[in-house]
């Protein structure tokens, strides 16, 4: 196994080098093409591949020969005069665009424009997304990420995240082989025996080995030493209850100095490069215990070169429903964390100084991610601080992102102190039924909000006759923007349901082989854009075909050139629909029984008032003070709390019992 892998790291070793080289020569001689073009050639090119197209059009050349030959010229020019990499971008951030409704930024303020920078970027819940939202965020175009080596082998997902100024990293996982024969593991031992087994030749010491059959699936410790082929010693037991038979796999341990060192070289050219420091991605809502790798690369870089700083910038990614197609993403960017001159020099010491020097580093960089990520302990606590966020805000605007994110992040934080609080139990049963009746009528809580807003009176007053009369006005608009999203929905059909199976099945796969995975939903998102990369310009250029096999070159040319323009007008049409259909719910249910309409109104007052009691006599919102930027947030509900009085929130006129 040993030889195996080292087998293999020297053929990639060769493989890179090639590549390298053929890169360093391929850009040497489009350098010194430039040299030896003139500064005036850009434009010539152009010119003559105008004048190809006039020229042959002229004279009855089909066109596609006209545009094809003169298209040459145009990439010449494209060549000699783009950076290529700059277009893959736009073009990767485009998509990004399309799949996200809302893609939000806060704290761009704390990024340097040079110097050199480490993004420490967590939680990894999308795993291709992640470092495209990060890249899009980031206002550094010379950013690149650390990324598993084995994307790189993924042929054109590979030569994409190549192309992005990103260094590989081979994981252990990635290189693990199933062992010969079966261990036999007991509880609180230390030493693995097995059966048919070939530990001599298939391990080593620091190798793991890990099980992955059974109940205890994905336990598995790090070899001390090999004694025999049937018998080796652990550095601690695996864990296990009783005794177990079970299959096992090999994982190396790898040697990373090299990637290191490439980390070394990027940042002593000033250059940023973005981690997620909790390792593989993952579909949790809490994150997961940062891998020690960032505070190597950080203090090494320092301790390598005397005199520089490295600024590592905790970043916060906050999907919102990120796996389904127009979600909405928020990236709060925090403030740099720079290693002190003593951190550096324990590094440099070694033994415990240098492991105390990296503990330290890593627990700061921890606090920095967490004041940016939103966690919880569930997907329904995630909900609860969502619903509180909204039933705390009593205020006629809508929330801005920032503010948002803040009122989320600060009852995240807050939770653990009081959920043990008789009261904030309440507070959690009650907010959990006002959710459970948005559920059972279909409506949404801005909705409710809308109306509470309008008061009492204007409900009253919106007589029958209104109410159907507003809802078929809205009844045609909506069958208006339907009709306007056929055409792009019908071609869109293919993409949407092949690449749900897809993205599904990969999810299932991830989350069966993966001890971290709950659902696979990080996959989900990353599977759906590569999947629309190939798929889409595929059932673009068939439909093409087909107008122009049914149709004619003119309508094949027209559907070619304008049909993505469509099928942006349908995505805008879908949303339109989708906001409308939920509009017509309240209506109905106002037009059907004025009474319920009431009870949802009159149930939200009673948990909102609840919640800002609940909030204020625990200060659960404290954290907003430390948050200069929401500091007037905290003032204006502190306010409002004193203004109105415990026991004005909590009348009886504004509860369902009154």
């Amino acid at each position: 196994l040993h030889a195996y892998i080292l087998l293999r790291k020297t053929v990639s070793r060769l493989i890179q080098s090639e590549m390298a080289s053929v890169a360093r020569n391929l850009k040497d001689a489009v350098r010194a093409g430039k040299d030896r073009i003139p500064i005036g050639a850009g434009i010539w090119l152009l010119w003559v591949g105008v004048g190809v197209n006039a020229t042959l059009s002229s004279m009855g050349y089909h066109w596609i020969i006209a545009q094809g030959l003169s298209m040459i010229f145009f990439i010449f020019w494209g060549v000699y005069n783009v950076d290529l990499g700059v277009v893959l971008r736009r073009v990767l951030f485009g998509l990004v665009e399309v799949f996200f409704k809302n893609f939000d930024v806060a704290g761009k303020s704390n990024v340097p424009e040079d110097g050199p920078v480490i993004f420490a970027c967590a939680p990894h819940n999308s795993q291709f997304v992640d470092g495209l939202c990060v890249l899009k965020a980031v206002p550094r175009p010379d950013l690149g990420f650390l990324v598993a080596a084995v994307s790189l082998r993924r042929g054109f997902v590979g030569k994409i995240v190549r192309a992005l100024n990103n260094i590989g990293v081979e994981r252990p996982q990635d290189l693990a082989v199933a062992g010969s024969g079966e261990i036999i593991v007991e509880a609180e031992s230390d030493v693995v025996k097995g059966v048919g087994t070939k530990f001599t030749s298939e391990a080593y010491k620091k190798c793991q080995v890990k099980i992955i059959e059974g109940k205890f699936k994905h336990k598995g410790g790090k070899i001390k030493e090999v004694i025999s082929d049937t018998e080796a010693k652990l550095y601690s037991p695996i864990g296990v209850e009783g005794k177990a038979i079970v299959k096992y796999k090999v994982i190396p341990h790898l040697d990373h100095s090299q990637v290191f060192e490439q980390v070394y070289k990027r940042l002593r050219r000033g250059g940023a490069v973005g981690i997620f420091p909790e390792g593989g991605s993952h579909d949790r809502t809490q994150l997961l215990p940062l891998k020690a790798g960032i505070t190597f690369m950080a203090l090494g870089a320092m301790a390598s070169s005397p005199g520089m700083k490295v600024k590592i910038i905790p970043l916060g990614l906050n999907y919102f429903k990120g796996h389904h197609f127009r979600s909405r993403v928020f990236i709060d960017i925090g403030a740099p964390i720079i290693p002190s001159d003593e951190q550096v020099q324990m590094y440099s010491e070694g033994g415990d100084q240098k492991r105390q020097a990296c503990n330290e580093l890593l627990q700061t960089i921890m606090a920095g991610i967490k004041a940016c990520t939103i966690e919880a302990q569930d997907y329904d606590t995630l909900q609860f601080f969502r619903a509180m966020r909204r039933l705390y805000w009593h205020q006629s605007r809508r929330m801005t992102p920032e503010e948002r994110f803040a009122l989320t992040n600060a009852f995240a934080k807050g939770y653990p102190k009081v959920k043990d609080k008789p009261e904030v139990k309440k507070l959690y049963s009650k907010v959990q039924e006002y959710r459970t009746m948005l559920k059972d009528y279909a409506i949404s809580d801005y909705r409710v909000s809308m109306v509470e807003t309008a008061g009492d009176d204007q409900v009253n007053v919106l007589g029958g006759n209104f109410l159907i009369g507003l809802i078929i006005y809205r009844s045609i608009i909506l069958l208006v923007y339907f009709c306007a999203a056929i055409p792009g929905s019908v071609a869109a059909a293919p993409y949407f349901l092949v690449s749900n199976y897809i993205s599904s099945q990969k999810a299932k796969e991830a989350a069966a082989k993966s001890s971290v995975k709950i659902a696979g939903r990080d996959l989900i998102a990353t599977w759906k854009l590569i999947i629309s990369m190939g798929l889409v310009p595929a059932l673009h250029f068939f439909y093409t075909f087909l107008f122009w096999a049914f149709f004619g070159e003119t309508a094949a040319i027209v559907y070619f050139f304008f049909m993505p323009f469509i099928s942006l007008l349908t995505v805008l049409s879908s949303e339109m629909s989708m906001k409308l259909w939920s509009s017509l719910k309240p209506l109905t249910i106002a037009l059907a029984s004025k009474e319920t309409g009431l009870t949802l109104v009159a149930k939200r007052r009673e948990v909102a008032a609840e919640v800002l009691k609940v909030v204020k006599e625990y200060e659960w919102d404290k954290p907003l003070m430390d948050n200069k930027e929401m500091k007037h947030l905290f003032r204006r509900m502190s306010s409002l709390y004193a203004a109105e009085g415990k026991e004005d929130l909590l009348s009886p006129e504004e509860t369902c019992l009154g």
